[in-house]
């Protein structure tokens, strides 16, 4: 049953999170999806989520924009995939996808950093063995602006062709194997309704393998996730979180203060956080999330104790942290949450294991003492108060930085990433700046080496976004 109403924190979409890079396809002249083996055929491990172009090595798609360098100069959007190497990435090795296969939004004036509504994420959605990118982002047809949605497709050179999706698909959210045959589904959600309308709020699994001729699935499978209306669903987050080898998808309703659905009788059965579990024939209703529901926010998935259950980082009314932990009865229904973590946190937030040990960190822009980016090491315990002198605060001082010319923010830390980009099993951590026209500063990411500590504060390097995809 629903708490009494409160305001929940809203989250933009992330890009990167942690978490949620999946993948996709080859070049070949043959458009059709690959036969679907049985799921005895398939090893779950070798599912496809990141590599784009095949290497062996995970990958990285970034969304970011670049100033032009004089006064009053507009921004320009720079989408692109970022390659994994044995040393370290180069700038000139990423693949652009603003210009030849996604258009820029031309409804980001004058701050894409914080309006920008457009979304990304990776997974092999044809079965390849290649990463394909999902990219949702508004396009301008003449004086409408309209919303488009495309998968461009993996290969061995990276980035190989796209298809539009159908503009009677539903907004792609994720990528998750919902039903354990080892390939990947692409799971869309309708836009939340309101007290008013009423009306259902579906969310379709595509199931996989996709075709790259028009994108046609597999199959589909459709729930009412909102509950006839009586639920928005705002916030998703997708893992394996009992454990069995099937994504899961859960969800958390948003209401205003006044909202009108509770002067009527709600129904018992409502659930403010609903756990979905994947089963052989899509997802299936599981029950509520005990520390999801009332005024915490999920955020995102990653395995922070290492039990291979995957857990979920929310956010609470108050900005703090909480970690909800996956059981093989569903999250939050084994051990208690963990808060107490001694954090505000932002809006940009990643999740990767930065220092090797098989567990989840996490990466956040901090609001206790900004601009500044706190890193929380999992362990054993998870993200734990006791394990709080083990956690690492990165601000502009810590990494070498002046403070910044007067009049003059940086944005330190508004986009983070954690990806192993030198391939050495430790995730580096990226951390964004924007750049600016007056004084001239170039946007970019200040890259942290991983080490057996978490993120280096020496070994580091800065690449500029205008270098990203230019040798």
């Amino acid at each position: 049953m629903y708490p009494p109403p409160h305001r929940p924190a809203t989250i933009p979409a992330i890009l990167g999170v942690a978490a949620l890079l999946l993948t996709g396809c080859s070049g070949g002249d043959d458009k059709s999806a690959p036969p679907s083996p049985s799921p005895v055929e398939r090893d779950r491990d070798r599912v496809q989520r990141d590599d784009v172009n095949g290497d062996g090595y995970a990958d990285m798609v970034v969304n970011n924009w670049d100033m032009e360098p004089k006064a009053g100069g507009g921004w320009h959007n720079n989408r692109f995939v970022v390659f994994a190497a044995p040393g370290g990435t180069e700038p000139g090795s990423a693949v652009r996808l603003t210009g030849r296969y996604v258009k820029p939004d031309p409804s980001l004036t004058p701050y894409p950093f914080a309006n920008d509504q457009s979304t990304q994420f990776t997974g092999d959605l044809d079965d390849d063995g290649y990463a394909d990118v999902v990219v949702h982002n508004a396009v301008l047809r003449g004086e409408k602006l309209t919303s488009e949605q495309h998968v461009i497709w993996g290969g061995p050179d990276g980035p190989a062709g796209a298809t539009k999706l159908p503009a009677d698909v539903l907004p792609a959210t994720a990528a998750g194997d919902f039903d354990g045959d080892g390939a990947l589904d692409l799971l869309t959600l309708a836009e939340p309704g309101d007290g008013y309308d009423m009306k259902p709020q579906h969310a379709t699994v595509l199931h996989g393998p996709m075709n790259r001729d028009g994108g046609a699935p597999r199959s589909a499978s459709t729930l009412d996730v909102g509950h006839g209306g009586w639920a928005s669903i705002a916030d998703t987050v997708v893992g394996d979180f009992d454990g069995d080898g099937r994504d899961d998808l859960v969800t958390k309703a948003e209401y205003d203060e006044e909202d009108v659905r509770f002067e009527e009788d709600m129904p018992d059965d409502v659930l403010d956080a609903a756990f979905y579990r994947g089963t052989a024939k899509g997802l299936k209703p599981a029950g509520d999330v005990p520390g999801i529901t009332g005024g915490a926010t999920p955020v995102a998935a990653g395995d922070f104790d290492g039990d291979g259950r995957d857990d979920i980082l929310a956010r609470r009314d108050d900005d703090e942290p909480i970690a909800v932990y996956g059981s093989d009865k569903g999250p939050g229904r084994g051990r208690p949450a963990s808060g107490g973590l001694g954090l505000r946190m932002g809006v940009a937030v990643a999740v990767g294991d930065s220092n090797g040990d098989g567990r989840d960190d996490i990466a956040a822009y901090s609001l206790t003492k900004g601009p500044r980016v706190a890193v929380l090491l999992g362990g054993k315990d998870g993200l734990s108060a006791s394990r709080t002198s083990r956690n690492i605060t990165i601000d502009r001082s810590a990494i070498g930085l002046d403070r910044p010319p007067r009049g003059y923010d940086d944005h330190f830390g508004w986009d983070l990433h954690l990806a192993d980009l030198d391939t050495d099993g430790r995730n580096e951590l990226l951390i964004g700046t924007v750049g600016a026209s007056k004084p001239r500063k170039d946007g970019g990411y200040w890259i942290l080496r991983g080490t057996q500590d978490g993120p280096s504060m020496t070994d580091r390097r800065f690449i500029k976004i205008k270098k990203l995809g230019r040798g």
